[in-house]
């Protein structure tokens, strides 16, 4: 028996023009589909270290276990599922793996969140400057301490007067604070310590007036133990995070008789094995379908964003301007989600139960839907809303849809699908007990 290199035989596969079409069309990007054809080219390139482990099932290393055909189950599975609107596909070198991501700390004593790869930032005083805005000058001198050493020249700001009259005012580099004739009698800046010292004359209209300034920290500071400028707020490391992802294995079986595979071919010309076998390969798919969609519903804990389209039937009188508003609060769900994320984000495809996604088919009249022609159950691709896929799954709660957002490049999305193995057929195998039946499986771990 030849031996079977799978990322031999991966390699011509993805080479079909049809396959290559099938992939972009399920992916974000063209940048998407190059890196989901290398997780699969990496799937089946670790596969072969893996055959290993079959000679502990007595009697399969001597069948021909692993047939082209697989490729096409596995591939075709993969990419005619959701995985490529919802979610990262990686290749998995163990059955369970992590997937990584980065999360930016302040430095500063207790650490503190400060871009975390998804959710609020937090930017407070992580600027150099050292700002008053609006302080009311109740007396003919006042003193500031910036209580850090500052950037000589640093210093830009204004001084409005009672009568609503600006001077603008600045340090000139060696210690004196300038504004225009007449305005101040003293400035000056201590560039060690911060110290800042103003007067105006007495009786100025200047009193009772408001100022606001600017220095800039210098941020080297003191590095007496680790210490710097502005508290440490200005250092920053990342944490690196992870999520634990575990494989399961599963197994589909086949079964039929001898005598009915015997009258099929003679009546039909068709083996119920091999029909057989493509159901399963399409019941596969639909386990995917079906975990993906669980995997959102079961871990959204978000609150709702309500799209009340009841209103409507009050509001407007004819059936076009009901789906116009609709469509109007996607760009509503748009913000949201970029709210939520607070990242510059739009949807990238819709999830939807089969309620919600009457008001996307329903748009075909105002021209911002395209059917899919191709689908062939509920659970399927509907179509597209402005060029974005709109999936349906009965297992989303009903009058509920969801927003998904995926990156470009694939490195962001809701969920992660990993592929630790491919689906493998194994060949027919008689039963002792019934020598009429065969069976054959649909092993994968995913």
């Amino acid at each position: 028996m030849d031996k079977v290199q799978e990322s031999k035989l991966f390699s011509q596969h993805s080479a079909d023009e049809k396959w290559l079409k099938a992939l972009r069309a399920s992916s974000i990007s063209e940048q998407d589909a190059n890196n989901r054809k290398e997780a699969y080219t990496s799937l089946f390139s670790k596969y072969e270290n893996l055959k290993e482990a079959y000679k502990m099932f007595s009697g399969v290393t001597e069948m021909p276990l692993l047939s082209n055909q697989y490729f096409n189950a596995t591939v075709a599975s993969f990419v005619r599922s959701f995985a490529g609107y919802l979610s990262i596909e990686r290749d998995m070198a163990e059955p369970t793996a992590l997937l990584w991501f980065d999360d930016v700390l302040g430095v500063v004593t207790p650490e503190r969140m400060v871009l975390p790869n998804i959710g609020p930032e937090n930017l407070n005083d992580i600027d150099s400057a050292v700002e008053y805005d609006n302080v009311s000058i109740t007396t003919a001198s006042w003193n500031i301490t910036a209580a850090q050493k500052v950037v000589p020249g640093s210093l830009r700001g204004v001084i409005v007067d009672k009568n609503n009259v600006s001077y603008e005012i600045q340090d000139d580099g060696k210690g004196a604070i300038m504004a225009a004739p007449g305005v101040l009698t003293t400035g000056t800046i201590d560039y060690a310590t911060g110290a800042m010292t103003f007067a105006v004359p007495a009786g100025s209209d200047v009193i009772g007036g408001k100022y606001s300034l600017k220095v800039i920290a210098d941020v080297p500071g003191t590095p007496a133990y680790g210490n710097v400028a502005n508290n440490q707020m200005n250092r920053f490391k990342l944490d690196m995070k992870n999520i634990l992802v575990a494989s399961e294995a599963d197994m589909l079986i086949g079964e039929s008789n001898l005598v009915a595979m015997a009258q099929a071919n003679k009546s039909l010309n068709q083996n119920p094995m091999q029909v057989l076998g493509a159901k399963l390969v399409e019941l596969y798919t639909k386990l995917i379908n079906q975990k993906l969609a669980k995997g959102i519903v079961n871990t959204d804990n978000s609150t709702a964003h309500v799209i009340d389209a009841t209103a409507w039937q009050t509001q407007f009188y004819d059936f076009t301007s009901r789906l116009n508003a609709f469509s109007a609060q996607l760009v509503e769900v748009d913000t949201e989600l970029a709210k939520r994320s607070v990242k510059g984000v739009e949807a990238t495809a819709y999830l939807c139960d089969t309620v919600s996604g009457n008001w996307f088919r329903q748009m075909r009249a105002t021209g911002e839907f395209v059917e899919e022609k191709g689908s062939t159950y509920v659970n399927d691709l509907l179509g597209y809303y402005h060029g974005i896929p709109v999936l349906r799954h009965v297992d989303v709660p009903a009058n509920t849809f969801y927003a998904i957002h995926k990156t470009a490049g694939g490195e962001l999305a809701p969920l992660m699908f990993g592929q630790y193995l491919p689906l493998t057929w194994t060949p027919n195998i008689g039963s002792y007990s019934n020598p009429t039946q065969v069976a054959n499986g649909k092993m994968h771990a995913a």
